[in-house]
């Protein structure tokens, strides 16, 4: 009885994997995207208003992707800024630098740290700045994998950065 529900067992199991892996012939299957979205970490995010830019701020973040295969960042978006681009506090602004965010490599089992004195992201147009100890929320768009709403702190303006 037992090798007759192990055999059933394996013919089931190996039937439902060939059925997962047809597909029309030049198609891809494309991953689950609530597996992929579950998969890609956006951690530690902190928002700091601009010293000397009444309309504007840094936010500071970890991306972890833990998944076994890349993905690709298409966007951040808050409801608190008109745009979302990227800036480097030690290099010269330019239009690739500031559409980092737009299309950004996620490589598979990876963690990027955008730290306050490298890459990071810049809230434009901000109309009603946030206090200090509040939550902003930041949308990061995954292709193929939906999006990930986080809360980032917000913190004091620091006069010795010029963001």
């Amino acid at each position: 009885m037992k090798r007759v529900s192990v055999l059933t067992a394996l013919f089931a199991l190996s039937t439902a994997q060939a059925m997962a892996q047809q597909a029309l012939p030049g198609t891809v299957v494309a991953p689950d995207a609530d597996h992929d979205a579950q998969r890609v970490v956006v951690m530690d995010g902190t928002f700091r208003p601009s010293a000397y830019f009444p309309n504007r701020g840094a936010g500071y973040f970890t991306i972890r992707n833990d998944d076994s295969v890349d993905h690709l960042l298409k966007g951040i978006s808050s409801p608190l800024c008109q745009n979302v681009v990227a800036h480097h506090t030690n290099q010269q602004q330019t239009d690739g630098a500031n559409d980092l965010f737009t299309h950004l490599a996620l490589p598979h089992d990876s963690t990027m740290i955008f730290p306050r004195s490298g890459y990071h992201m810049m809230c434009m147009g901000i109309r009603q700045m946030p206090a200090a100890g509040s939550k902003v929320p930041f949308t990061f768009d995954i292709l193929n994998g939906g999006s990930i709403t986080v809360s980032f702190t917000v913190t004091a303006p620091d006069e010795l950065t010029h963001d």
